[in-house]
């Protein structure tokens, strides 16, 4: 009984713990990112990450004093760009010149989210409605 007892409590112990970690947050796209505050980067794609819970890229965009700048860029999850015939593998390639418009952060980091990019082909890809879509 008194071992019963003893597992009980640790049981619940253990419970409290780990209900008293902190966990991360998943913020909103409009708490991160402001709207009205866009920018157009155009830099060499350094780098493509296609996963949840965002798709990322990350540009090398160089100055005009020759400072080069490693932009972050995040989108919507990469289910979203499927459903609408975008995938990473086929569109993005790392190597190549890319031109994107962001929403910037907040905190006035080299970090924004995706409005539009334009394709070294010269295509423009509208990714908007995804931000809109997560703006709610």
């Amino acid at each position: 009984m008194i071992k019963r007892s003893r597992a009980m409590l640790t049981a619940s112990v253990l419970s409290l713990l780990v209900a008293a970690t902190p966990t991360s947050a998943h913020h909103a796209v409009q708490a991160q990112f402001d709207q009205d505050n866009v920018a157009t980067i155009t830099g060499v794609m350094r780098r493509v990450m296609w996963i949840n819970p965002h798709v990322r890229w990350f540009m090398d965009v160089t100055d005009a004093d020759g400072n080069v700048t490693t932009w972050n860029i995040s989108g919507a999850a990469p289910g979203g760009f499927r459903r609408i015939g975008i995938s990473g593998r086929e569109v993005f390639k790392t190597g190549e010149t890319y031109t994107a418009t962001i929403a910037l952060a907040r905190d006035g980091s080299d970090f924004g989210y995706i409005i539009t990019f334009v394709l070294p082909d010269g295509r423009e890809i509208d990714l908007w409605h995804q931000y809109e879509a997560e703006r709610g």
